[in-house]
């Protein structure tokens, strides 16, 4: 079959022949940079640009040439044959000679095309890979930081940027969320070395703006090393302590070429000889790499034990604290913090404010903590109607600015719509008629145009929820009597014993306590969802408990939030009788509408929604049930801070008992009015004045604990138990040993010093001992030359004894440390 021969003729085809699209590409390339014009220096540049012509992916310069040379032949071939045919003015150009093959059958098309991909990406790739030769080869031989992985903080590479400047200015930022405009021609400013608080409600797009900082989709500028924590560390067999220090991998790095330069005895390797290794390992400072690693994950709560423990064995909120101590341990330029606060306990956080207090470089935080914005950021960025707006000074700070400046606004918006509203009578008014007042009338109109285009910009807030939901039936006192109770995990060990207490209609009680002190299991267990080991629980007959849990918690992620509201609908009347506090009358949209999910959002699938749009809609699902005892775990987490005040003052008004389980100092401060503070050893505290003042109480014990500690090298000591004398003296021995620790840090440096300079020292004596013998009987002569060298000996016998000195620093360092179990 002649159809089958030629498509059997088609696939058999070379397939890095000339195609006819690739010769006519070759002609345009020929006819766009015709020999002999064009600054070119030489030939080869003009076949290398006309290779770059659409359509000669798969061909090189050389290619090219060759195949110009086989167009020549086949035109001079055709005038010949022309000529041989007496046609001798036939005019044979070189399109004329193309092989014209028509349309190609689709399989061989396919084929051709994924082979013309191919060579695409192979010529990219070469040329990628020519690319970073060149630059290795400009660069002595030694790697990019492309090729390496990691950002480069030492170095030549690194001191490219000392010079540069480290604040960021970005104008005309465009940011989406999908679909959703988010920021529109808004200005990033970033002043070096400032603490940000990135404020603004839930999905007007703080995570996103934070998420292209990071990946750079804004243009922040190259030179500067940015560090995002969002995601928690990765499960592996490798230790905590081993997690973070392999976040430095520059400092891997440098210490793998000093192994191999060692090993190989190298006097370079990849463009680096050993004494840069050792510089660049100092000014990253490598030898203190392991202490502050340990020191970083001590402060967010991992002892000695955990430190050594497999990344694995935690759970999650104990490796977003390993993250966090990564991004801590690296220092960066630029740190993007989106809600730190939201796995620490009242230790961790108390560090993680110290910690920040101290940071020299910019941080930009979003958290729904008021108490720890006012304490570790000194500017806020407020992203409000699509725009960045810029105050300086702390979240509290900036309340107070933003209302002087909305009132300023306002009062200067009333003036202008006064004079608006004069003018435009005037017009209307004048603007027929007398021509003399015709006059003044479009005298008028240019004022009127002119004002506003000068009209103030109002900063104000579109409506927002306002939560007021009643309670179902009033219950008589006590809610809740416990007895002699004690409780711990199911079928576990017994956490705590001997409870007593009794709670009310308008209790309000918060419970606070490291992470696994059984601050969850105790609420269950006043549930009921977990039975006693011991003792007795009344629970009145009609309370409704209203359970708010630390994470969300839906069946489908693709249900849109209305069908989600109208299951919240159906299982509320079935629950109570009363869907929303309002007899049953209130629609599922109404109720939408009331937790500020309006037009739009109402559609929204629940997994597209923003981590504190999901809060707010679990926590409509929890109040339309009308519970009158509210149990909330962390209910602050996520929550924009409008919607954190807004359930303040619900909860303030709410007709029932609560218990919240926070570390959110302001929210605790402004809702309740005593706390349980879980130990973790058994032992739970009533405690009857504010969180801050607890804070205090418990940052001022664990400094004692640790002086009791440096005293007795007990690590279980109870501060109590000593006396002023003994907590003082150990206070001296801390700050005794914290000087030790310190020099010891330099010592090394300083004895390497001395030992030069003692050498210097011996060479001379042994100079001015030859003169000395040289002076022979000159005893004058002799006398100068002893008291010379009397001067040198006298130095030198200084340096031996501070050398002495440093040896026993470093001695005692190493006692100290090991008396601290620091992790090696």
């Amino acid at each position: 079959d002649p159809e089958v021969d030629e498509a059997e003729e088609e696939e058999e085809e070379d397939p890095n022949a000339w195609q006819e699209e690739e010769e006519l590409a070759l002609l345009e390339g020929l006819r766009r940079y015709p020999k002999g014009q064009g600054d070119f220096a030489n030939e080869g540049e003009r076949w290398q640009m006309i290779c770059a012509v659409e359509g000669l992916e798969r061909r090189d310069a050389l290619e090219c040439v060759a195949h110009y040379k086989e167009l020549l032949n086949r035109v001079r071939a055709a005038k010949a044959a022309a000529a041989a045919d007496g046609d001798e003015k036939k005019e044979v150009t070189m399109d004329s000679v193309i092989k014209r093959k028509g349309p190609p059958k689709k399989k061989p098309m396919r084929e051709i095309k994924k082979q013309q991909e191919e060579a695409a990406k192979a010529k990219k790739a070469a040329a990628e890979e020519a690319r970073l030769k060149a630059l290795r080869e400009a660069n002595g031989g030694r790697l990019t930081q492309e090729e390496l992985g990691f950002f480069i903080r030492s170095g030549p590479d690194a001191n490219r940027r000392a010079n540069s400047n480290m604040d960021i200015l970005i104008s005309n930022v465009q940011l989406y969320g999908g679909r959703q405009e988010l920021l529109s021609d808004a200005t990033l400013k970033l002043v070096f070395g400032t603490k940000y608080g990135l404020v603004g409600r839930n999905g007007t797009g703080k995570s996103t703006l934070l998420h292209a900082i990071s990946e750079r989709t804004i243009p922040v500028p190259s030179h500067l090393h940015i560090i995002h924590v969002e995601q928690e560390a990765e499960p592996s067999d490798k230790s905590a302590l081993q997690t973070v220090l392999d976040t430095d991998a520059e400092r891997n790095y440098l210490l793998n070429l000093e192994k191999i330069m060692l090993e190989e005895e190298k006097d370079k390797h990849e463009g680096i000889d050993l004494n840069e290794v050792y510089e660049r390992l100092d000014e990253i400072g490598s030898d203190e790499a392991i202490a502050r690693a340990g020191g970083i994950l001590g402060g967010l709560g991992f002892d000695a034990r955990d430190q050594a423990k497999a990344t694995k064995e935690f759970s999650g909120g104990w490796r977003m604290r390993i993250s966090l101590a990564q991004a801590l341990f690296m220092k960066p330029d630029l740190l993007l913090l989106d809600e730190p606060t939201n796995h620490l306990d009242v230790h961790a956080l108390t560090w993680l404010e110290e910690f920040l207090q101290r940071w020299e470089k910019t941080v930009v935080i979003v958290s729904h903590d008021r108490g720890f914005l006012n304490d570790t950021t000194t500017a806020t960025m407020f992203l409000h109607n699509k725009r960045l707006r810029y105050y300086g000074g702390n979240y509290d700070t900036f309340v107070k600015v933003r209302a002087e400046h909305r009132a300023n606004e306002q009062a200067v918006a009333s003036n202008q719509n006064q004079r608006e509203a004069h003018l435009k009578n005037f017009i209307a008014k004048f603007g027929q008629g007398h021509k003399k007042m015709v006059k003044q009338a479009q005298c008028r109109m240019k004022m009127l145009s002119k004002l506003q285009e000068e009209k103030v910009d109002m900063d104000f807030d579109d409506p927002y929820l306002r939560i007021n939901f009643p309670s179902a039936t009033p219950l008589p006192p006590p809610c809740i009597s416990v007895m002699n109770v004690s409780f711990g995990y199911e079928g576990y060990q017994t956490l705590y014993e001997g409870l007593d207490f009794g709670l009310d209609m308008d209790s309000r009680v918060a419970i606070v306590g490291p992470n696994g002190a059984g601050k969850t299991t105790f609420l269950r267990t006043i549930m009921g969802e977990i039975a006693l080991d011991s003792g007795w629980c009344n629970i009145g007959e009609t309370i409704e408990f209203g359970y708010y849990s630390q994470m969300p918690e839906f069946r489908d992620l693709t249900q849109t939030v209305v069908d989600f509201v109208k299951e919240v609908e159906s299982d509320a009347k079935g629950y109570v009788g009363s869907y929303g506090g309002e007899g049953g009358k209130m629609s599922a949209y109404k109720l939408l509408e009331r937790f500020n999910f309006g037009g739009p959002k109402q559609m929204t699938r629940i997994g597209d929604l923003s981590g504190g749009e999901q809060r707010r809609l679990q926590l409509l699902s929890v109040l339309a049930k009308c519970p009158n005892f509210l149990i909330l775990d962390e209910p602050t987490n996520d929550l924009d801070l409008d919607t954190i005040e807004a359930l303040e003052e619900m909860l303030v008004d709410f007709d029932g008992c609560v218990i919240v389980v926070s570390h959110d100092r302001q929210f605790v401060n402004n809702l309740v009015d005593h706390i349980f503070v879980f130990e973790g050893d058994g032992n739970i505290n009533d405690w009857s004045g504010d969180y801050t003042a607890l804070r205090e109480f418990l940052r001022r014990l664990e400094e004692e604990r640790e002086s009791a500690k440096a005293l007795t090298g007990n690590p279980d000591v109870n501060p109590l138990d000593l006396t002023e004398e003994e907590i003082a003296e150990a206070k001296a021995r801390a700050e005794e040993e914290r000087k030790i620790l310190k020099e010891a840090n330099n010592a090394p440096k300083v004895i390497e010093k001395i030992e030069a300079a003692i050498a210097v020292l011996e060479g001379n004596i042994e100079e001015i001992d030859a003169r000395l013998m040289d002076a022979g009987s000159d005893v004058s002569k002799a006398q100068e030359i002893q008291v010379e060298r009397d001067a040198k000996a006298s130095k030198m016998q200084l340096y031996y004894d501070e050398w002495e000195r440093l040896e026993g620093v470093l001695a005692r360092a190493e006692e100290i440390r090991a008396a601290q179990e620091v992790p090696a």
